[in-house]
């Protein structure tokens, strides 16, 4: 070991690294960042905000900050007025700070002062790209192209439940809601500050999968003015509302400054009220279609049975005149048709007289004649009857004979009187070999007597 060597301990150089960058970096500098983490700590009121820079997804620098309680609460505030929203986390900042260093700490930006209108410039620029964006995609307008139902019954509103807003949507829809039987859901979500945009779009999701019970999505949220808004220019949300299957209709609470998920949706009303007032709008609209119908069905009616009634009087006189005309007609041929039919049976009467003396006439000679010649055909067919039954008693008497002698060849004795033989097993006459088999019992008929045999094979 060398004993000339000089050794610093670890305070001596942490202090020296002090002294070089308070030397080196004496004044204050305006550098702008990303806040990777805000690290507030509202006991304290102090702030330890972790910054980067990137360049997409990759980090080029990381630093550690302080902003003491007195001027985070000061800083804040004036940044809450600018861009009505507070300092958080994903927000791309411009501050002045001084840099130290602290032996036991490290190296740290202390921050003095931030520039608001920076972020709003940042916030402004990411607002446009994600408009450019989505209408790059083609989607921007999408849901404005979705059909409102005539009668948008049921709702499914996202809000919170405790939010005045709420309860004024709910005040003037409940008003009406016996009249025209509106529905309602509530699907509660956190509608500003960083978890707002999570919370919305998994509302939005569970909505879709229950699609078919929805009319219409309404997206309210009471009171706080242009406060957290900065939410609803996230690409995410602006897209879920844009792409969504079902009209969703925005009332957030605030005038100017229109929001991407606003500039999406089907239609964007003001304030909660305003979107009660719109719904109740369209049932009310149709009650007016519908009275102005029955209005102009009552007036046409009236108008077309007064015609009918006008034209059904014409009818009924000119009915009455052609009755009496085509009455009158047809008594002169009625009339004329009765002489005629007078005339015609008094012409048919003498001509019936006439064929019937004719037809007695006929009667008496012609039944003479008709016996004389059936007797002469009944004996020409008794001689012939006689001859062919004479004829057919030889034939049968031939046919007879033969069969006899085919019955007498074929008796089964004069069969076994050949040698021949009958074989039988149980009393069932065998005659394949196959239905016997070994041991069985089987008897034989021969001319004279009868044989008993056993099957050996």
């Amino acid at each position: 070991m060398e004993n000339n060597r000089k050794i610093y301990t670890l305070s001596d150089l942490g202090k020296s690294l002090r002294s070089v960058i308070e030397r080196a970096y004496s004044s204050t500098y305006w550098i702008k960042a990303e806040i990777a983490k805000l690290n507030y700590y509202p006991r304290s009121g102090h702030c330890y905000p972790e910054l980067v820079e990137k360049t997409g997804n990759l980090v080029q620098a990381q630093m550690r900050a302080t902003i003491w309680a007195a001027d985070f609460s000061r800083l804040n505030r004036q940044f809450l007025d600018v861009t009505g929203d507070k300092l958080k986390e994903g927000m791309s900042i411009l501050f002045r700070a001084s840099v130290d260093y602290h032996p036991v700490y490290g190296l740290a930006l202390h921050i003095h002062e931030i520039e608001p209108a920076f972020t709003l410039g940042e916030m402004a620029l990411e607002k446009t790209a994600t408009i450019t964006r989505l209408k790059k995609e083609g989607i921007f307008q999408k849901n404005k192209e979705l059909v409102l139902p005539i009668l948008p019954k049921r709702v499914a509103v996202i809000s919170v439940e405790t939010s005045k807003g709420y309860h004024d949507f709910l005040n003037i829809i409940s008003s009406k809601t016996e009249q025209y039987h509106i529905w309602h859901y509530l699907f509660p979500s956190v509608l500003q500050g960083d978890k707002a945009v999570e919370g919305i779009i998994s509302q939005l999701r569970i909505i879709k999968k229950l699609m078919s019970r929805f009319d219409v999505v309404v997206l309210i949220r009471g009171g706080g003015g242009d406060i957290g808004l900065s939410c609803y220019d996230d690409y995410k949300l602006a897209r879920e509302v844009a792409v969504f299957p079902l009209p969703v209709i925005t009332g957030i609470g605030h005038s100017t400054n229109e929001t991407v998920t606003e500039m999406v949706s089907w239609i964007n009303k003001i304030t909660p009220t305003d979107v009660a007032y719109f719904l109740l709008e369209k049932f009310i609209d149709f009650e007016k279609r519908i009275d102005n119908c029955a209005r102009a069905l009552k007036s046409d009616g009236t108008a077309f049975v007064n015609t009918e009634q006008k034209k059904l009087g014409f009818l009924s006189a000119d009915l009455v005149q052609s009755t009496n005309q085509l009455l009158n007609l047809h008594n002169v041929f009625i009339n004329n048709a009765a002489g005629l039919l007078v005339q015609g049976t008094k012409n048919l009467q003498a001509t019936g007289r006439e064929k019937v003396n004719n037809l007695s006439m006929q009667v008496l000679a012609t039944p003479k004649q008709i016996l004389f010649k059936e007797r002469c055909d009944m004996d020409n067919r008794i001689f012939s009857l006689k001859a062919a039954v004479k004829t057919k008693q030889a034939n049968e008497s031939n046919r007879i004979g033969v069969l006899e002698n085919k019955t007498r060849l074929l008796d089964p004795e004069n069969v076994l009187k050949r040698g021949y033989s009958v074989t039988r097993f149980n009393d069932k006459v065998i005659r394949n070999a196959s239905e016997l088999k070994n041991g069985d019992i089987i008897k034989t008929k021969v001319y004279i007597g009868e044989i008993t045999s056993e099957v050996k094979k």
